[in-house]
C-alpha cells in the first residue's frame, strides 16, 4: 500500500484538502481526530490534566503554544500513541484492500514522522491568510503568530516534500492541483 502523508502549518487548509481526497474515495485518516479520540481515554485525560490542570481543549492549546516545555510534555505523550493508531488504522485498510492511503499529519516534521510514508504533500498559504483564517476562529493576531511560529516554517515543509499545493488562491485552485496530485499517486 502507498502511504502519503499530508502535511501544513495550522490554518493552511491541509483538513480540506484531506476532504477532497476522501470525498475521491480515497481511504484517509485524520491524526486530529485521532488526538480527539485520545483526550476520551482516561489514561490520556489522567496526564494530561496532571500537567496543564485542565482539560479544556482551548486551554490546553494556549498552554502549549505559549510555553515550549509544555508542548514538548504533551507530544511525548500523545505522538506515540498517534503513530500506533496510524499504523493500526493504515494497517487495517492495507487488509481491506486499499493500494493507497493519505494520512493528514499536521507535525509530521516536528514529530519526525516522515518516515513513515512513501511519499509527502505540503499544502501551504502566505502567513497573512493563516493570520486571517485563526483570527475567524477566534484567536488574537498575537495568539495566532505564536502558534503559527510554533511550527517550522511553511517554506521548510515545501522543500521537503514530494508534492505542494499552493492555497494562496483559493480552495478551488488549490483542488485542481490536489486532483493532478491524484492522478500521478493512481497513475
Amino acid at each position: 500500500m502507498l502511504r502519503i502523508a499530508l502535511t501544513g502549518n495550522i490554518a493552511s487548509g491541509k483538513s480540506e484538502v484531506l476532504n477532497f481526497f476522501s470525498g475521491r474515495g480515497i481511504a484517509t485518516v485524520d491524526a486530529d481526530a485521532i488526538v480527539k479520540e485520545l483526550y476520551r481515554r482516561a489514561a490520556v485525560r489522567k496526564k494530561v490534566f496532571a500537567l496543564f490542570r485542565t482539560l479544556d481543549r482551548g486551554e490546553i492549546a494556549k498552554g502549549i503554544f505559549s510555553d515550549a516545555g509544555k508542548r514538548r510534555k504533551l507530544e511525548a505523550i500523545l505522538h506515540p500513541l498517534v503513530l500506533r493508531e496510524i499504523r493500526h488504522k493504515s494497517g487495517e485498510l492495507e487488509a481491506k484492500g486499499k493500494k493507497l492511503v493519505i494520512v493528514e499529519v499536521p507535525l509530521l516534521f516536528e514529530a519526525k514522522m516522515q518516515h513513515m510514508f512513501d511519499k509527502v504533500i505540503v499544502v501551504f498559504c502566505p502567513q497573512k491568510q493563516q493570520i486571517a483564517r485563526l483570527r475567524k476562529q477566534g484567536c488574537g493576531r498575537a495568539e495566532a503568530l505564536q502558534r503559527i511560529r510554533s511550527q517550522i516554517p511553511m517554506r521548510e515543509k515545501v522543500k521537503k516534500a514530494d508534492f505542494a499545493i499552493d492555497n494562496s488562491k483559493g480552495l478551488p485552485i488549490a483542488l485542481k492541483q490536489a486532483e493532478k496530485i491524484m492522478g500521478e499517486l493512481n497513475g
